[in-house]
């Protein structure tokens, strides 16, 4: 069994595996060469950020969850959350985001923290506000779980298209975040029982994500930490419902029997 205390997780919006090859992202590079990693990670369909983020932090497909877009119409009973499951096990959380509709991810009174700001300058080369925001968090409280997301390389790509130089720049001012928050973590102890992980909700391809498309349905995934293997290349399948049993099971909770998605052991020590 693992033995980290916290997990802390950065979601990249519309970040491609192959960005991570093309672009300057020093910070991600020395996460993967650190811990486990893949780079033929799936989603689910629709391609779509809530719908993703839903079956990322319930386990379950959309069609379980039963949101099919980006407006919050959950099924009822609600799908269980990993931020549920933490909660009933009295876990602090922290949530710092810049896209206002993730605030339903979270059942009202499970967050010990959270941050919203949307961010404006999207061709900002500066670190981003949420980065700085999380950073000064953490060095003042340490949450057993972090959610930090990032926006800007969905949000260029909707406008100059994946892979595009400006969508690059992107994904390097996102990795910029990641390396701010990382010295951030690195001058403390905190990361001596910690988990990081690294990935995108979903891909995309010419201006537009959403289908099926190999492009939009890959994601990177990245893990490194307390209890995770080094410079390690994941062989097995994984799946973006594979994330909230992975992350319950490295604190130490039981997963939950309807959850559809796999605790990924390849990547334990």
């Amino acid at each position: 069994m693992p033995n980290a205390k916290h997990v802390i997780m950065f979601l990249i919006d519309g970040l491609r595996p192959d960005a991570l090859q093309q672009a300057l992202t020093p910070a991600i590079d020395r996460l993967v060469s650190q811990g486990a990693y893949s780079w033929q990670g799936k989603t689910v369909t629709p391609s779509i950020t809530l719908p993703c983020h839903t079956s990322m932090f319930t386990a379950v497909p959309p069609s379980h969850h039963g949101i099919i877009d980006n407006i919050w119409t959950p099924t009822s009973p609600p799908a269980l959350s990993l931020m549920d499951v933490m909660n009933r096990s009295g876990l602090s959380m922290a949530a710092f985001y810049s896209w206002e509709p993730l605030r339903d991810l979270f059942s009202l009174g499970v967050l010990d923290h959270a941050y919203y700001r949307k961010i404006v300058d999207l061709n900002d080369n500066q670190v981003s506000e949420i980065a700085i925001a999380a950073a000064a968090y953490l060095n003042e409280h340490i949450p057993a779980f972090t959610y930090i997301y990032l926006d800007a390389p969905d949000v260029i790509g909707h406008i100059h298209g994946w892979m595009s130089d400006p969508y690059l720049q992107a994904v390097n001012n996102a990795d910029k975040a990641v390396g701010f928050m990382m010295e951030s973590l690195y001058a403390s102890d905190i990361l001596n029982d910690t988990v990081c992980i690294v990935q995108a909700d979903h891909g995309g391809h010419d201006r537009e994500h959403g289908s099926g498309l190999t492009e939009d349905i890959t994601i990177p995934w990245i893990i490194s930490g307390t209890g995770i293997r080094r410079g390690y290349s994941i062989t097995s399948s994984i799946s973006i419902m594979d994330v909230a049993p992975t992350i319950a099971h490295i604190l130490g909770l039981t997963v939950p029997c309807d959850w559809s998605g796999q605790v990924i052991t390849e990547v334990l020590l």
